[in-house]
């Protein structure tokens, strides 16, 4: 089994994670304590365990070329399966990108967007009032559900909250679930009772996102000099409104501490497939790793994720490692993250039950033709902003003020060299795939919309509002 790579390097983890949760002895699969247990779930229907990593982008990935060693398990389980090298989210922050993961829509037809939260931070006027996912659209959790299979999802709220309709479609959706290592110890514990059929967990963790885990020795782990700087909202919208400038100093801390933060994360994710082994249900379980979006640390003007849709935000790691998938794939092509549904339910011989606008990319991992998928990403935050790619080239439209720029992803995949001026022939072509785009995604939309249907805009829980206050969303 390729995790006794790593068994050694997490004997310390797991001695904590036994200290930490003694109720876990009492599952008597878990620790070693039975090697192979019976499995009620037949071998042709395999388990689902999806951990989505808020604003873990793939760039600060060792298996994606980072020169830091911040993910060696993480790196370790990628080259046990198979990892997308390009993908693209489909919003730069939570709650519309998070929507398009479990609908396999774009937030145009999903319209779980700002709307009333429009800006870099949410206004005390409008901070009351948010757009939920609307029950017509189905949900992952649904689809596998509907499949016969058991489903549990594990958060901390936020934008992940069950308020803003996430919860759908779980036997068991718990908001105040914690961090990463509570989630897994509670994903670890519902799974002493849920064991018997085929089962689907997500677990959304929250430990990479801003203002950035500061625990040690995580924090002390890339950091030579401290700042003095904590990057709160009010902070944030100073740096990316230009009233504060951000030293390299500062930048580097803060950058330092988010990389910190995702060691920490790459050391439980190593413990989580460790158990699971010991389980005995790694074998027969799909591993997805992804991110709703990444972070940016200045690369064009801002920090953070909510100001621009960049690939330093848009880009985030695709991770699948599972029964009957080749070992070391990686797969250089352009996907989205709204391909991940389709995907998951191919490999586990379930079709959606309806209408998406994802690929199911199981064709790519067994090695037929393929090419880069037309992708876009877009928000309704700070004016309204729209991003396609080809995966050559890159448009990005930015409605106020007014502005396109274009980019060649070949030769410029860091996205700093704006051609939109000088190739304006290139700019034409790709501004009349982003209009048919729109077309293409506004005529799905009015099959679910209409003037006469409007969105659901409700009042947030005092619980998620203070939540989301926790993250820096709201002062």
């Amino acid at each position: 089994m390729w995790s006794e790579k790593i068994r050694p390097t997490l004997r310390r983890q797991l001695w904590w994670l036994k200290e930490v949760y003694p109720e876990l002895e009492r599952c008597k699969f878990l620790f070693g304590r039975t090697a192979h247990p019976p499995r009620g779930a037949k071998e042709t229907n395999p388990n689902v365990v999806l951990l989505s990593v808020d604003s873990m982008g793939s760039k600060h990935l060792g298996c994606y070329g980072y020169p830091r060693p911040t993910s060696p398990n993480i790196d370790r389980i990628a080259e046990s399966g198979v990892l997308f090298e390009n993908v693209m989210a489909q919003s730069n922050w939570t709650k519309p990108a998070l929507a398009s993961i479990l609908t396999s829509l774009y937030a145009a037809v999903h319209k779980t967007d700002a709307r009333g939260e429009t800006g870099d931070r949410i206004d005390v006027n409008v901070r009351n009032q948010a757009h939920i996912l609307d029950p017509r659209f189905r949900t992952m959790a649904e689809e596998f559900k509907d499949g016969s299979y058991a489903t549990a999802g594990f958060s901390n709220g936020g934008y992940a909250h069950s308020f803003f309709g996430f919860g759908r479609g779980f036997d068991i959706y718990e908001n105040s679930a914690g961090g990463l290592k509570s989630c897994t110890y509670r994903l670890l514990q519902w799974l002493c009772k849920n064991r018997d059929r085929p089962f689907f967990a997500w677990i959304h963790a929250w430990d990479v996102h801003f203002p950035y885990m500061d625990r040690p020795p995580f924090n002390r782990k890339f950091i030579k000099h401290r700042a003095q700087i904590v990057l709160d909202a009010s902070v944030r919208h100073q740096i990316n409104s230009g009233e504060r400038v951000l030293s390299d100093e500062e930048r580097e801390f803060l950058e330092g501490l988010y990389d910190g933060a995702i060691s920490y994360v790459d050391e439980l994710t190593g413990a989580l497939v460790q158990e699971l082994d010991r389980a005995g249900l790694f074998e027969n379980t799909l591993l997805v790793i992804t991110a709703d979006h990444g972070e940016a640390f200045m690369e064009h003007g801002y920090i953070e994720h909510t100001a621009s849709l960049h690939g330093e935000v848009t880009r985030v790691p695709l991770i699948i490692v599972g029964p009957k998938l080749p070992r070391g794939l990686r797969i250089k092509t352009q996907a989205r993250s709204i391909d991940i549904m389709p995907t998951l339910l191919d490999l586990c011989g379930l079709a959606p039950g309806a209408e998406i606008q994802g690929t199911s990319l199981v064709s790519w991992i067994t090695g037929g033709a393929h090419t880069d998928l037309l992708a876009a990403s877009e928000t309704e935050r700070r004016g309204g902003q729209t991003a396609i790619s080809d995966g050559s080239y890159k448009l990005i439209q930015t409605n106020a003020p007014s502005r396109l720029q274009l980019y060649h992803l070949t030769v410029d995949p860091k996205e700093t060299n704006d051609i939109a001026v000088s190739s304006q022939g290139i700019r034409v072509a790709m501004e009349s795939q982003l209009a048919a785009w729109k077309k293409e995604v506004l005529s799905c939309a009015n099959r679910y919309w209409s003037d006469s249907i409007p969105v659901e805009n409700l009042t947030v829980h005092g619980e998620v509002l203070q939540r989301l206050k926790d993250l820096g969303y709201v002062e």
